[in-house]
């Protein structure tokens, strides 16, 4: 496993695990360096007035939260500092809670949890929330930022998902429910769903963008032309029915080929 990016103990009441938290996603987005066209020198973002583009150090700059057209509330450094969370390394488990009740739109980043030095205590905890199928709801400090996570079992160890907040988390519309689809169109349909079922493979979903530039990188490196054509989709034509048996014919040949 990768190096640990903070440490702390799982409280339940009186009970304390000590655990090391792991990141279980990395960034695999493209990043470049930016350079100045004509002599390729590396060039850099700066902090500067708007008016007159002088730069602006550090210890100068104020944040302001926006009222009305050019009126704001300006916050001073120290009083930001004041309202940040007491540095703790509890996290401290509220409650469990039955693991369907939190769905996807609720979570946010993944981390794993690893033991730290008490491992049977660890995986105690471990067993026993993947046989009750319960998410334990946590709340810890990290970094100056309080962080509200949802403790789930995976596999004999145990991952803790970051959750969104309830004023960040949207309602779906309501709309017409009352509304019920063709027998038709909804046996086509289902028929193509049937066509395309199939275990869940991650391995098979590539960042596509970020392989074309790799390839287009390397073909500069070794002075030799990359041809890039752009995928073609071909529309489908018709009402909804007409869609769904084209779909359904190219979702055939595709499992054929």
């Amino acid at each position: 496993m990768a190096r640990a990016i903070w440490k702390g103990h799982l409280s339940i009441g009186e009970h304390e695990v000590p655990v090391k938290l792991y990141s279980a996603v990395q960034d695999r987005k493209v990043h470049f360096r930016l350079l100045h066209a004509s002599d390729l020198s590396p060039v850099h973002q700066r902090i500067v007035r708007k008016t007159d583009g002088t730069e602006v150090p550090k210890e100068e700059r104020r944040k302001a939260f926006p009222i009305e057209g050019d009126e704001a509330v300006i916050l001073q450094p120290d009083e930001l500092d004041k309202l940040a969370p007491e540095t703790s390394r509890d996290i401290e488990l509220c409650r469990f809670v039955p693991a369907g009740v939190v769905s996807d739109q609720w979570y946010d980043r993944p981390y794993y949890l690893g033991p730290d030095e008490d491992d049977d205590s660890y995986f105690a905890l471990a067993e026993a929330i993947g046989r009750k199928k319960v998410v334990g709801v946590a709340r810890w400090v990290m970094r100056k930022k309080r962080y509200v996570g949802a403790l789930q079992a995976a596999g004999p160890y145990l991952m803790m998902i970051t959750l969104r907040r309830a004023d960040q988390v949207l309602s779906v519309s309501a709309g017409d429910t009352t509304a019920k689809p063709d027998e038709k169109e909804l046996k086509l349909a289902e028929q193509l769903v049937a066509f395309i079922e199939a275990d869940f493979d991650p391995a098979q979903w590539h960042d596509e963008y970020r392989e074309r530039v790799q390839k287009l990188i390397e073909a500069k490196l070794a002075g030799k032309p990359l041809k890039i054509a752009a995928p073609k989709r071909k529309k489908a034509e018709g009402g909804l029915a007409d869609q769904l048996r084209q779909s359904i014919a190219a979702a055939g040949e595709r499992k054929v080929a």
